[in-house]
C-alpha cells in the first residue's frame, strides 16, 4: 500500500516560492497530492502492461486512489479489497506483488467442495481446455464443468445444468454421440491426474484433458508496486504542486 502525503516536499516547495499564506498551501497541498495519486495509479496500469501477459480489463482497473485525510492531505494508491462476484485483485495480484502461494480460485474451491481436485494441488488448462483472448480458460467451459460435477458453490455459480442440456450434450450429434467428463489418470496412472473429457463418436471414443492437477504454484514477485509508486511520486509531486500554488495565488484565495 503507498500512501502519497510528502509533507517534506510541500514544506519546501512553499518556501521556494515565498507562499506563507496558509490556505493557499492547504488547497495546493490536496490538489498535488490528489493530482500524484491518480499518476501512481495511471503508471501502475502501464506497469501491468508490461509485465503480464495480456492482463484482462478486470486486472488492469485493480488499482484503486482516493485522498483519505484532509490534514495533512493524504492519498492512498492500492490495490481494491472488493469485487462483487468476481476475486478482489488485493487476493490474486498480492502474490505478484510480494511473492508467494497464488490463492486458489473459486472454480478450484468449487472443484473442492465437490471432491473432484485434492487438496493442495491447482487445476491448470490443458489441451481440451477453451482459452479466451486472455489465455484464461472460457468461463462457459469452467460453467459446463462444474455443472457436470454438481460443483456449483452456494454464490457465484448459481445452478446446474438445466435438464434439457445435459439431454443435448449426451445425445451430441450425428458424428459426435456425446460426451463426458471424468477425473482420474488413465491408463493406469500412465498419464497425468485431471479432469479428463471422453467424447464418443459412431466408431469408437477419444479422450483428452481439459484441466491437469498440480501442486500448488509459487510465484516470485514481478510487479514492484512500491518502486513504481516512489519513482512516480518524486517525478512528479513538486510540478503538481507548484502549479496548484501559482494556481491558488491567481484566484487570491485567502
Amino acid at each position: 500500500m503507498i500512501t502519497v502525503s510528502v509533507q517534506s516536499n510541500i514544506d519546501k516547495v512553499a518556501r521556494e516560492l515565498g507562499v506563507t499564506i496558509r490556505s493557499q498551501v492547504a488547497y495546493a497541498s490536496r490538489k498535488a497530492v490528489t493530482k500524484t495519486a491518480e499518476d501512481v495509479r495511471q503508471a501502475q496500469v502501464r506497469e501491468m502492461r508490461d509485465v503480464f501477459d495480456r492482463p484482462t480489463p478486470y486486472t488492469l482497473t485493480a488499482v484503486e486512489n482516493r485522498l483519505i485525510k484532509n490534514d495533512p492531505p493524504t492519498a492512498r494508491v492500492w490495490l481494491k479489497d472488493f469485487a462483487g462476484k468476481g476475486t478482489p485483485a488485493s487476493k490474486y495480484l498480492l502474490a505478484q506483488i510480494k511473492g508467494g502461494a497464488r490463492p486458489i480460485k473459486r472454480f478450484e474451491s468449487a472443484l473442492r467442495t465437490a471432491g473432484v481436485l485434492p487438496e493442495g494441488m491447482i487445476a491448470v488448462p490443458a489441451s481440451g481446455a477453451k482459452i479466451d483472448a486472455y489465455g484464461n480458460m472460457d468461463r462457459g467451459q469452467i460453467v459446463q464443468i462444474l455443472s457436470y460435477f454438481r460443483a456449483f458453490p452456494e454464490r457465484g455459480y448459481k445452478a446446474n445444468m438445466l435438464h434439457k442440456t445435459r439431454e443435448r450434450l449426451a445425445r451430441g450429434s450425428k458424428k459426435r454421440l456425446g460426451f463426458s467428463y471424468f477425473v482420474g489418470a488413465p491408463a493406469d496412472g500412465k498419464l497425468p491426474l485431471g479432469v479428463w473429457q471422453k467424447t464418443t463418436f459412431a466408431i469408437g471414443s477419444a479422450i483428452k484433458p481439459v484441466l491437469l492437477f498440480a501442486d500448488a504454484a509459487y510465484y516470485r514477485p514481478i510487479f514492484n508496486f512500491e518502486y513504481v509508486s516512489r519513482i512516480t511520486i518524486d517525478r512528479v509531486f513538486n510540478g503538481h504542486f507548484k502549479a496548484a500554488m501559482l494556481e491558488a495565488k491567481a484566484r487570491g484565495i485567502k
